[in-house]
């Protein structure tokens, strides 16, 4: 049997350094950034100062002349980015830690970090960020690899020790001996693809944050001529996208695995090869923006609307699948049922991507001229939508917030309509998230931080008169308003405030006014999902289902 892995246990810090400075080893696309705090170095370096395990570290041996687009160069560390050598040896694992020892004992600054400034404290024996530039005997981790710079300590410490009668000179050498011979352990891979280094990668989970499926994907689907996520990145760059909000990387690899396989499960999105994206992306991102453009009827304003991102992916699939501009007449109705009691009913809290292919499957058979009805059942009551905090995320909160949108809210003071997507010109045009009872003064409202922030006490209007409004009571802005706006009440009905929760605002009742609101909500979600407003109890809402 062929050997595919080489466990190496003979390197030390100096080769990992010298691998890196070569140009040989690399971090590939794939791989996040970095991402360390100065807080997490030091415990890496005080752990190999006391000679602790800090985990192996997963090399993969590729082609230089296969995988020379394959590299992701680190900006500031100034590495060559051609390999001494014939073959690059990507970090698949642990490059955090090897990113890390790197800037700390090279003294580097990256991101606009100086990691020069962590130190080795001889009389204390750790290493550590000083927090006051006066303590004593804190000295720069990377003298400790720097020869010349080692040597100079050694020279102070030597007339120190003689004067103060101390042992630090000692101190600064044994640590520079423990990092010079500590042991690095390399799993390294032999004779390996891309392929089946994702399927290793999928299955490790050592010394850090695994890779997203994203990022698997990504992999597998990488060529020369062919990057998913540089596609996605074009996408996202495109004028009226950035104006809707840039549309998250799970929607294109749902997508193309429904386009390819009419599934979307991981294992088929894993599945996806760069063959695969090639033939499809044109149409499927063209299928993409069609879907954005559709989900605009139901109030999605932004992407931070939509109530699941695996809405785009599911009507994207009818375009795909008819190749034609809009949604035909007699499907209209029946993906707005399916869109509004998804919502509603909660459709993707779980096993999320089992039901998208149930979705997928009924799509098909509406292109397929099978035209059935797919609606799901809502139960809501005024309790459960009062509950759902607006700084929280919520799947009930995005389709509310999209209602709102759809009653195109005006500006209660003089009637102007609040645009809700992001081609203003002037910032004070631009829509605002406003309290209407203001949160500073809870208090007077009889409430607290949390009920002050449930969505019924949220109103979409401008930047301008949000200002204006500040902290000013209800009862006080309205009345205000009201003299110089005779059409104040039809304005305010834009945003689901009736005439009862009208007389609830001049007396300041905030319990009166949410609870009135709320109705009219829930009016309109009954409207929209065809169900009974019950008012007995229901299980909570899942506030962070997204």
């Amino acid at each position: 049997m062929e050997k595919k892995l080489d466990i190496i246990n003979n390197w030390n810090l100096k080769k990992v350094f010298d691998e890196l400075e070569n140009g040989n080893m690399k971090i590939p696309k794939f791989q996040r950034g970095y991402v360390w705090e100065r807080s997490k170095i030091v415990k890496l370096l005080n752990s190999i100062h006391k000679q602790y395990p800090i985990g192996s570290f997963f090399i993969w041996s590729a082609s230089k002349d296969d995988y020379t687009t394959f590299t992701r160069e680190i900006e500031g560390l100034d590495l060559p980015k051609k390999p001494y050598s014939n073959e690059y040896s990507f970090i698949l694992d642990g490059q955090q830690r090897i990113t890390s020892l790197y800037v700390a004992l090279r003294g580097k600054t990256l991101n606009d970090i100086d990691y020069s400034t962590i130190c080795f404290n001889v009389e204390k024996g750790i290493f550590q960020v000083p927090r006051l530039k006066t303590e004593k005997h804190n000295i720069p981790a990377y003298k400790l690899f720097d020869t010349a710079e080692y040597g100079n300590v050694l020279k102070d410490y030597v007339m120190y020790d003689l004067e103060n009668k101390t042992n630090l000179l000692q101190k600064w050498s044994e640590c520079q001996q423990i990092f010079s011979d500590y042991p690095i352990s390399i799993i390294k891979t032999l004779k390996m693809d891309l392929e089946e280094v994702v399927d290793i990668f999928e299955r490790i989970n050592q010394g850090g944050k695994r890779l997203s499926l994203f990022d698997l994907v990504h992999a597998s689907t990488w060529s020369p001529d062919f990057d998913l996520r540089q596609k996605i990145n074009k996408f996202n760059s495109e004028e009226n996208v950035k104006i809707f909000g840039s549309i998250e990387n799970e929607v294109f690899t749902q997508s193309l695995a429904l386009n390819v396989f009419n599934d979307s499960t991981n294992q088929n999105q894993l599945k996806l090869t760069a063959e695969h994206c090639k033939k499809e992306w044109d149409k499927t991102a063209e299928s993409i923006k069609k879907a954005i453009d559709y989900v605009k009827s139901f109030g999605v304003s932004f992407s931070s609307y939509l109530p699941y991102n695996s809405f785009i992916s599911v009507i994207q699939y009818y375009f795909y699948q008819t190749q034609g501009s809009s949604i035909k007449s007699k499907h209209k109705k029946l993906i707005e049922d399916w869109f509004w009691t998804a919502t509603f009913s909660q459709h993707y809290s779980s096993s999320s991507l089992t039901k998208m292919k149930e979705d997928a499957e009924w799509i098909k058979d509406l292109v397929n001229n099978l035209d059935t009805p797919r609606t799901f059942n809502v139960l809501l009551n005024l309790k459960d939508i009062t509950r759902v905090r607006m700084q929280n995320k919520s799947v009930i909160k995005n389709g509310i917030m999209c209602l709102m949108s759809l009653k195109q809210p005006k500006d209660f003071d003089n009637g102007n309509i609040v645009h809700l997507d992001k081609t203003n010109l002037s910032k004070s045009n631009s829509k605002e998230n406003h309290h209407f009872f203001p949160y500073s003064l809870k208090e007077n409202f009889g409430t607290d931080a949390n009920g002050i922030n449930s969505i019924l006490n949220f109103v979409l209007i401008t930047a301008r008169l949000n200002r204006e409004i500040s902290n000013k009571l209800p009862s006080k802005y309205i009345v205000e308003y009201s003299s110089e706006n005779p059409d104040i009440q039809k304005h305010l009905d834009t945003h689901f405030i009736s005439e009862r929760a009208y007389k609830s605002i001049l007396e300041d009742d905030y319990e009166g006014f949410t609870k009135l609101r709320g109705k009219e909500i829930l009016k309109e979600i009954n409207d929209k999902t065809q169900f009974v407003i019950n008012n007995e109890s229901k299980p909570e809402i899942d506030q962070e289902s997204a």
